[in-house]
This record gives C-alpha cells, sequence and structure tokens, in this order.
C-alpha cells in the first residue's frame, strides 16, 4: 500500500484546523512538510498552529518562510504581525500590517490588527474607531469590530455612560450568548472523594495569572479562599512568571485552556462540576465570556480583569464592586446584580520590590496611566496646568504616542516622557512624586493604590461607569 502523500496529510490537517485541535493539526503538517518542504500554504497553517499554542517566535518562522517560498500573501503577512505582536515588537508588527495592507487594501484582519494596536500599545483610540468603522456590517469581521469600537469608546466618546452600557448589552445579547444544550447542573451534590472531600470547588479564569492587576488586587482574597475550597485555575494567557507561580501553589487544578474555542471551553468548565466561578477577564477575553453566558458552573461571579464596564450578558450571579465602584443608584447601568463589598471591593498586595516612601518629593506632577487613557478632555484639561508635566509609561518609547499627547497638550506644552523597563522601575520613579494625575474618564485601578501605598496624593474625577470611579475613595481632591 502507497504511504500517504501531501494532499492526505494537508486534508487532515485542514480537518484538524477546523476543530481548534492544533497539536494534531500541527503533527500532520510536519507529515506533509517532509514531503514538500516547499509548498508555502503548510509553512502557513504550521504558523497558525504554532500561534495559537502560544509558541510565537516558532510561528514567526514559518511565517516568514511561507512568504519566503510564496507569493505575497496579505493573509500570511497578518499572520506574521500576530507573531510579532505576540512577542511585543509592536512596530514591526504594526509594518506588517500595513504591508498586508499595501497587497490587499481591504483585509480586516489587518485594519482591525492596526485597531487593536492603536487601542492598546500606541494609545489612539480614536483611530481604531476610524479603522473598525467601515468593517462594522462585515459579514465575517462585524462582530470584531463592533466591539473594537464599545471598547476604544471607552478610553474617549462622545456619548453618556447609559447609551455605552445600553450599546454593551444589546452586543452581548446578539454576540456574545451562546446555546450549547448544556445539561444543568442542580445543586451541589456530595463532593469527590479525598482528603479534603466536602470542600467546595471554587473556579478562577483569566488570561492574566501573572504580575498584573489580577494578582495584586486579588491574591490576598484567594489566599483566604484556598484555606476551605478547593481552587481551580481555567488559565487563559501564556505569560509565566513569580505572580503564576503564586497562584499555582494556590491551585487544587490547573488548566491551560488557551486554545480552547467558546464551545470546548465551556464544556471544560461544565465537566469540572464548579460550584462557584469567578471571571477575571471581563472584556480582555470575549470568548471566555461566550463560554460563561451559557453558565457552565453553578453560581458566578464578576470580578478584578476586564471589569471597565459591564459584560451585558445574564449569566453573573453578581458584580463584584463597592459603594464608591458602582453604587446601587448606578445599578442600570449593569446586567448583572451589584454586590458591594464593603470597605472596598479588592485588596492590594504590594510586591517584594515595593519602594519605600521618598522623604524627598518632586513637585512636579507625575501621570502614569496606559497612554490611551489620555483622552481628548484630559489633555486638555491638563494643557492648562502650569509648568511641566512628567508622563511615565513604557508605551512612550514610541514616537507616535508621544506625538499624540503633544498634538492634545499643544503648542508649548512643557513635558517630560518617562518610559520604564519594568514594573519596578515603574513604582520608583512614580514613588518620587508628590501628586498623580488620574486620568478621565477612565481612571486609574491599580497605578492609583500603588500611588497611596507610597505615600503620595491622587487627583481624580469620577464618571459612572465603572473604570471611571477606580481611584474615587484613594482622591485627595478634584482636578477640576
Amino acid at each position: 500500500m502507497a504511504e500517504p502523500g501531501v494532499a492526505h496529510w494537508l486534508a487532515q490537517a485542514q480537518q484538524f484546523l477546523a476543530k481548534a485541535d492544533w497539536s494534531a493539526a500541527e503533527r500532520c503538517l510536519l507529515q506533509a512538510l517532509a514531503l514538500a518542504p516547499g509548498l508555502p500554504k503548510l509553512h502557513h497553517h504550521l504558523a497558525v498552529c504554532r500561534l495559537a499554542r502560544g509558541q510565537a517566535q516558532q510561528a514567526l518562522q514559518a511565517a516568514t518562510e511561507a512568504l519566503r517560498l510564496g507569493p505575497p500573501s496579505a493573509a500570511t503577512q497578518v499572520l506574521r504581525g500576530h507573531a510579532l505582536k505576540a512577542l511585543r515588537q509592536h512596530e514591526d508588527a504594526d509594518a506588517a500590517y500595513v504591508q498586508a495592507l499595501r497587497w490587499q487594501p481591504d483585509h480586516a484582519d489587518a485594519l482591525l490588527s492596526r485597531a487593536d494596536l492603536a487601542i492598546n500599545v500606541f494609545g489612539m483610540p480614536l483611530q481604531a474607531i476610524g479603522w473598525a468603522h467601515g468593517l462594522l456590517n462585515h459579514p465575517v469581521h462585524g462582530v470584531d469590530a463592533q466591539l473594537t469600537t464599545l471598547m476604544a469608546n471607552v478610553y474617549d466618546r462622545n456619548v453618556s455612560a447609559q447609551t455605552l452600557s445600553d450599546a454593551v448589552c444589546r452586543f452581548s445579547a446578539r454576540h456574545l450568548q451562546a446555546d450549547l444544550g448544556l445539561p444543568p447542573l442542580g445543586p451541589p451534590g456530595p463532593r469527590r472523594a479525598g482528603p479534603q472531600g466536602g470542600r467546595p470547588r471554587v473556579a478562577l479564569i483569566s488570561p492574566l495569572f501573572c504580575a498584573s492587576p489580577v494578582y495584586f488586587l486579588t491574591i490576598a482574597g484567594w489566599r483566604h479562599v484556598a484555606r476551605g475550597s478547593d481552587l481551580v485555575v481555567f488559565s487563559r494567557g501564556h505569560k509565566n512568571d513569580w505572580a503564576s507561580q503564586a497562584f499555582r501553589e494556590l491551585a487544587h487544578e490547573w488548566h491551560d485552556v488557551q486554545e480552547l474555542p467558546a464551545d470546548l471551553l465551556a464544556r471544560r468548565i461544565h465537566a469540572a462540576d464548579i460550584d462557584v466561578l469567578y471571571d477575571l477577564g471581563g472584556w480582555m477575553d470575549p470568548v471566555a465570556l461566550r463560554a460563561l453566558s451559557v453558565k457552565p458552573a453553578r453560581q458566578m461571579f464578576k470580578w478584578v480583569g476586564g471589569q471597565s464596564l459591564t459584560t451585558g450578558l445574564r449569566c453573573f450571579d453578581g458584580w463584584i464592586g463597592d459603594e464608591w465602584q458602582s453604587p446601587l443608584s448606578l445599578q442600570r447601568l449593569y446586567s448583572e446584580p451589584l454586590v458591594n463589598i464593603p470597605g472596598g471591593y479588592a485588596s492590594y498586595t504590594p510586591p517584594a520590590y515595593m519602594p519605600s516612601a521618598s522623604m524627598h518629593r518632586s513637585p512636579v506632577p507625575v501621570v502614569f496611566s496606559n497612554p490611551a487613557k489620555l483622552s481628548r478632555a484630559f489633555l486638555a484639561w491638563l494643557a492648562k496646568v502650569p509648568g511641566t508635566k512628567r508622563l511615565v509609561h513604557h508605551q512612550y518609547r514610541y514616537e507616535r504616542v508621544r506625538d499624540r499627547v503633544l498634538e492634545g497638550l499643544g503648542p508649548g506644552a512643557s513635558v517630560e516622557f518617562v518610559c520604564p523597563q519594568s514594573h519596578r522601575e515603574a513604582l520608583q520613579i512614580l514613588g518620587r512624586h508628590d501628586w498623580m494625575f488620574d486620568t478621565f474618564p477612565y481612571s486609574s485601578g491599580l497605578t492609583a493604590r500603588e500611588a497611596v501605598a507610597m505615600g503620595m496624593r491622587v487627583r481624580a474625577v469620577a464618571g459612572e461607569l465603572f473604570c471611571e470611579r477606580h481611584s474615587m475613595h484613594l482622591s485627595s481632591g478634584s482636578a477640576l
């Protein structure tokens, strides 16, 4: 019998690709590549598999090889851009998307990828809205374009909080509400046998089980919960650091589910027999939100992580906030029932490298925030503040980020840009100042708590959305 040929292995790989079974697809592709190493589509598909598995460098190599072997391909160039983005080579990633658009000006994935970089790296949410606008009714990418527009409006918008929240609820009902036909879990039954039998099973799901707000604002709570419950972690991210290890040490079970689409993720959670699940991803992970929409756990709550505004879903038993972040008078902005924790919805756990309070502080006010949060209104206000302003964030290393800020401040603005190379360095810089001016409408969450912990004073303006009230009770005065 003849050995299987390239066509056989490619067909097998495509079946596994359709099922998001990346490992099986990769094995078939490697078999095909052994027979036809010069076939560009095999390298393209291999890049897809490796990127999905978090192997960004190998994905970049495969996509680059596909482009070297074949004719110009916008799809492969976009894939190369995705790998560069995963490697945090953002300028090169954007250049890859630009090249793809030269080859195919209407390439939706390239436009949306540029929009994502504009929001999350280059601090230009209005530019993101512009790139997504022409795709709002696209038959394949329209949903992503609508979500991009909604998230960009959280940073800088011309509509009311109520209008934006209503739009999010409509989007979620239309696009995130899945129907998988999972059987109801019913009330908690007898726990599985073991030395800790009878303990509740509490699940956490997030792409940020690392040194992020998810760690700094929740780890103290999980250390408490782990004393009487079995923590089951569903990790949706690939980053692994000292904070990840802290979560692993608390976990009774750890599930790496980065590659799973929404339907398979929902089934995995459902099979884990979870009593209470806490979503720590929110709008950072719409795929997980879609999986949670079918309520695969007995109870579910939204807490820290992508908690900028309501998920718009009805599956959650509660939205964990407090009287400052989400007063009951603002329930109209949430699809989730508000559950307010007395004294504060989160507790801050400083890192071991937290600097001590500085005795000699600079009178120059500091703004330490993702540049996307520097809205038109905030920059207009900041321009009126006399004297020099110091803006701190690693994203200011990009010229286009600095240019956007300088344009918003107007001619003659006295600004110093500081680009820390690490969280430790950023805290050291932040702690040398007396005042931190918080951004609006999207305010600082973790950063404001870090500033207060180092003895700084924070000036803030509170809006209505959850993300507009982060530093409300930490503020030493209004910025207006």
